[in-house]
């Protein structure tokens, strides 16, 4: 028989019942930004300047060191001089921003009754820090152009688009770097305008990711309108190679093979993608091959070993010495944390670390006296894994030179301010937050990629 719901219909005083809420919201995506801890310990205190310059050695005057032949009595002459090499780099701060609302009606309820209406105010702030603070963690891991995902086909079902991401060694971006209800536009990898959607009831403006699938590297998306209205999707054919970037971001007409420096080709920070590149790229000014280039270990494109970790950590100490610097942790993707449990079964240089007292328990790389900590993180390409080093005395190889977020404050001081419309003030409030900062690696060489393998 058929359930029929208390009401008017068929109890005449049932809707004097009362509906009850659930106490609390609940989230149901995720708020991690461990990553966001590197970049914190990566902090440098300091005055926030525009740009921020520093100087590399790359040279030790090497050809200056000659033997001599003793028995070519006084015609014996020293070695022609050679002084060290250096150079000036100069790195560009970047600026992230974000932005506050709620109705004005529940800000002053909340205002006047903290105790009954104060969590929606709270929902919103928080989930704006952790979004800012996701995005970071995220852009660690990025090359400086923004692109979030590497398009390599897509199929229509149901009116969405449903994207498979390009998985190559050299794709910019990954599924990891899509956000639930983030919106994002496409382009081609020339910088031109990506192949249009066909779409019916209104006209496209960008896309909003509705679901990821990190094991198909897939993305779901839906096209909207300016105004966010959905939109029907049917057809579109975007070519392989166009890239995917948040919608926000100012420059988006990137020729993607032709930048000059990846610190300044866009307004995003660039990540360790390109401040450990060995490819000839710019970044801060910095060629990044020979001594400033990179410790990059080539897998191949072969499963994932744990050959390929002590190859990269011997290429790594060979190039900056033994003991120069302590390596903590090999950050990856957790499918490449799951393709080396079965290699820690059989191996022995992997260690298993339990502290009962603290809480701890993960396993661990032992390569000389370094052990580090397999770290994993959704941020990181799943073909990828770095290796993380401090010096002995707490000296930072990768800087974070910046502010924390601060509220954009107006005349009257107030976090707070009416939002302003097209014709007009509205009826909610908004506050705005700004950050401003840079990352740069001061040995490029001491952070170790592995990069061009396949998990299995």
């Amino acid at each position: 028989m058929a359930f029929n719901n208390i009401d008017s219909s068929n109890l005449p005083l049932g809707k004097i019942l009362q509906i009850a809420f659930s106490e609390g919201i609940r989230n149901q995506i995720s708020v991690d930004f461990r990553d966001f801890e590197h970049i914190k310990r990566a902090k440098v205190a300091g005055s926030l300047p525009r740009e921020l310059r520093f100087m590399f050695q790359t040279s030790l005057g090497a050809a200056a060191i000659q033997y001599a032949d003793p028995g070519a009595g006084a015609s014996r002459v020293f070695p022609n001089s050679q002084q060290v090499k250096t150079q000036e780099n100069t790195a560009v701060m970047k600026e992230l921003q974000a932005t506050i609302e709620l109705e004005y009606n529940l800000f002053d309820r909340a205002r006047k009754s903290p105790e009954k209406y104060a969590e929606p105010l709270a929902i919103e702030i928080d989930s704006k820090m952790s979004a800012a603070k996701r995005r970071l963690a995220a852009d660690l891991y990025g090359d400086g152009t923004g692109v979030v995902g590497t398009i390599a086909s897509v199929s229509i079902s149901g009116g969405l688009a449903v994207v498979t991401l390009s998985s190559a060694n050299t794709a910019r971006g990954h599924v990891g770097f899509f956000e639930f209800y983030d919106l994002l536009v496409h382009r081609a990898a020339a910088g031109s305008a990506g192949t249009a959607p066909t779409v019916t009831g209104g006209t496209f403006a960008s896309w909003s990711v509705l679901d990821k699938d990190r094991s198909a590297n897939t993305v779901t998306l839906q096209a909207v309108t300016s105004a966010g209205a959905a939109l029907v999707v049917t057809g579109w054919t975007p070519s392989a190679g166009e890239v995917f970037y948040r919608s926000g971001q100012p420059t988006k007409d990137i020729n993607l093979a032709s930048i000059s420096d990846y610190g300044t080709v866009s307004e995003v920070i660039a990540g360790l993608e390109s401040l450990t590149a060995n490819d000839g790229r710019l970044i801060h000014g910095i060629t990044m091959s020979g001594p400033t280039g990179g410790s990059r270990y080539d897998a191949g494109g072969n499963p994932l070993d744990v050959k390929h970790i002590q190859k990269l950590l011997d290429q790594v100490k060979l190039s900056v010495g033994q003991d120069r610097y302590r390596w903590k942790a090999l950050n990856m993707a957790p499918e490449s944390h799951a393709s080396l449990i079965e290699s820690r079964e059989m191996d022995r240089r992997f260690q298993t670390v339990e502290d009962n007292k603290r809480g701890v328990k993960y396993f661990a790389y032992q390569h000389g006296n370094d052990t580090l900590e397999c770290v994993t993180s959704e941020f990181v390409p799943q073909n990828r894994i770095y290796c993380m080093p401090e010096t002995k005395a707490g000296e930072k190889v990768l800087e974070y030179h910046g502010s924390d977020f601060e509220t954009v404050k107006g005349q009257d001081m107030s976090d707070f301010h009416l939002k302003v419309g097209a014709s007009g003030y509205t009826n909610a409030m908004v506050s705005y937050l700004l950050a401003t900062g840079v990352l740069i690696a001061k040995h490029p060489k001491a952070i170790g990629v592995i990069h061009n393998f396949v998990n299995t």
